[in-house]
C-alpha cells in the first residue's frame, strides 16, 4: 500500500511539474501575445472630431482622431488608451475638454485601432514620439493623459521632456509587477520582454502629475497609484472611491478638469502663425 501511494505521489508530481512548465513555455512564448490585446477600429462619426493618419519610418501607419485648438497657443491634450482600447474611449471627454478651446488628439498605436504591425514597447513608444512630432509648431503646452497601458506610454514621453502636464488614470508602477503578481510561482521579471517601468521614470518626470485610481481596481493594484504619487516630484492623487480598473467619464473628468483648471500651463510656443503640419490642422 506504501509503495502504491509512494508511486502516486511521484505521478502526481511529474504531472504538476509537466503542466508547470507547459504554462511556463506558453508564458514565455506568447507573452505579447497576452500583453498586448488590440481593440476594435472604429471611424470618427461624431462630427467634433476628424481623423487623420500619423506616418512613421519604418512604414508604420497610425489611425488619429483630432479636434484643433480654437486659438494659437491653446493647450493640446494627448490620450493614449489602455489595452484592447479604441480611439472613443475618450471621445466624450475630448469634446469636454474642448469647450475651453482645448486642442485633443486621440492617439493609437501598431496593432491597435485597426492599424498594422505587431505591437511591442519599443514599437509603442516609437508611436506615441511618432504622433506628438506630428503637432504643429505653433502648438500651446502638451498635456498628455494614459490611461492603464497607455500610462507607461504617456510617463515614457514625460520623461523625454515632450509634456507640461501629466495625467495618469489606473497606472501600475510596472506591467512587469503587474505580472509578477498575476503569475506569482513564474519568474515572470527574469523572462518579460516589455516591462513598462513607470516607476523607475518617475523621479525624473519634473512636470505637474495627476494620478486617478479606483480603489477596487482589479486589473492594477490601487497601491501601485499610491506608491507612484509618491515618487513623482509633483504629483496629485484622487483616489476613486468604489472605482474599478475601467473608469467612468463621470468618475474622472470632474477632477481632471478642476486640475487643469488650476494649473499654470506656459506653452512652449509663442508662434502665432499657423501650420499645416499636422494633418491639415490648422492652429486656429
Amino acid at each position: 500500500m506504501r509503495q502504491f501511494l509512494r508511486n502516486v505521489a511521484i505521478l502526481l508530481a511529474c504531472g504538476l511539474l509537466i503542466a508547470y512548465a507547459a504554462v511556463f513555455v506558453l508564458l514565455v512564448t506568447y507573452q505579447r501575445s497576452l500583453l498586448f490585446i488590440g481593440g476594435r477600429h472604429e471611424e470618427a462619426i461624431d462630427r467634433a472630431y476628424v481623423a487623420g493618419t500619423v506616418g512613421e519610418r519604418d512604414g508604420t501607419r497610425l489611425n488619429v482622431w483630432r479636434i484643433a485648438p480654437s486659438a494659437p497657443g491653446a493647450p493640446v491634450v494627448v490620450f493614449f488608451y489602455g489595452n484592447a482600447g479604441t480611439l472613443s474611449d475618450f471621445a466624450v471627454i475630448g469634446e469636454e475638454l474642448h469647450r475651453d478651446g482645448t486642442g485633443i488628439v486621440l492617439a493609437s498605436y501598431r496593432g491597435y485601432s485597426g492599424n498594422a504591425g505587431r505591437p511591442s514597447e519599443d514599437g509603442l513608444m516609437s508611436d506615441a514620439r511618432a504622433i506628438l512630432d506630428a503637432l504643429p509648431k505653433g502648438h500651446g503646452p502638451v498635456v498628455l493623459w494614459g490611461q492603464s497601458l497607455g500610462t507607461g506610454i504617456a510617463a515614457r514621453m514625460a520623461a523625454e521632456g515632450r509634456a507640461d502636464a501629466l495625467i495618469l488614470q489606473s497606472p501600475y508602477t510596472s506591467v512587469m509587477e503587474v505580472a509578477a503578481q498575476r503569475f506569482p510561482i513564474y519568474p515572470v521579471r527574469w523572462f518579460m520582454e516589455d516591462r513598462f517601468d513607470t516607476l523607475s521614470l518617475a523621479p525624473r518626470i519634473k512636470v505637474p502629475v495627476l494620478i486617478l485610481h479606483g480603489t477596487d481596481d482589479e486589473t492594477v493594484p490601487y497601491a501601485m497609484g499610491v506608491m507612484l504619487s509618491r515618487k513623482f516630484p509633483h504629483a496629485s492623487f484622487v483616489p476613486v472611491l468604489g472605482g474599478t480598473h475601467n473608469l467612468y467619464d463621470s468618475q474622472i473628468l470632474p477632477p481632471a478638469e478642476s486640475w487643469l483648471l488650476h494649473l499654470p500651463l506656459v506653452g512652449r510656443s509663442k508662434n502665432p502663425q499657423r501650420s499645416e503640419g499636422f494633418f491639415g490642422w490648422g492652429a486656429g
